[in-house]
């Protein structure tokens, strides 16, 4: 009999599920080659890539769209201390850029600590003081390594609009959506499983630091 059930057991979350819903499966750890694909849209949908060169415990990454390119890197101190988040200012076309203290793409430790334990959350959003509203835990479709997989969110939406969704996870908070005004950015991908996918950083033999 316990032979029986077994596989049964095994399956319950699934035959139980809605036809619609993916279950839920781990992430698999972001690192070097990392890619992020997004697709944004306001009249026109065009895609934008991540690529990663360092995740931690600084984050270096490169980004790509159809017209331009750059580099962006947030030291250590901005990753985890951080109290503001920028959607554009580190993005300037060919240009390496580094954040004093913002980062952008995901939250810093410390704002995603405080999101997860208060019902608002006061920080700089694009060089204005705003307060930011969590609104709960949710799940998102997105394609991981070519499989899609249902991955929790913390939503959240700041007093001017905005909403946006992060990783629910405190290493890392990813924005996976957001929406502001007409605009919407969403990750549509993340590949973990190839490598030399850089193409325009060259990480310097023995340095932690890129550049």
């Amino acid at each position: 009999m316990k032979m029986t059930l077994a596989p049964l057991l095994f399956l319950l979350p699934w035959l139980l599920a809605p036809p619609d819903q993916i279950p839920e499966s781990a992430l698999p750890a972001f690192g070097r080659h990392t890619v992020l694909v997004y697709k944004s849209s306001n009249e026109s949908e065009a895609p934008m890539v991540v690529r990663i060169a360092e995740f931690s415990p600084s984050r270096f990454v490169e980004w790509e769209d159809a017209t331009t390119q750059g580099t962006i890197l947030m030291p250590e101190r901005a990753v985890n201390e951080a109290r503001a988040y920028v959607n554009w200012q580190l993005y300037v076309a060919g240009v390496d850029t580094r954040s004093k203290n913002a980062t952008t793409l995901w939250l810093s430790r410390r704002i995603f600590r405080e999101l997860k334990a208060k019902p608002k959350v006061k920080m700089d959003m694009d060089s204005i003081a705003t307060w930011v509203n969590s609104l709960g835990v949710d799940h998102m479709t997105v394609e991981v390594n070519r499989e899609q997989r249902s991955l929790p969110v913390v939503k959240t939406r700041d007093e001017r609009g905005g909403e946006r969704w992060f990783l629910d996870s405190e290493d890392n908070p990813l924005i996976v959506n957001a929406i502001y005004r007409n605009y919407r950015q969403k990750l549509v991908s993340i590949t973990t499983d190839k490598s030399n996918t850089l193409r325009w950083i060259k990480k310097k033999a023995g340095s932690s630091v890129p550049w």
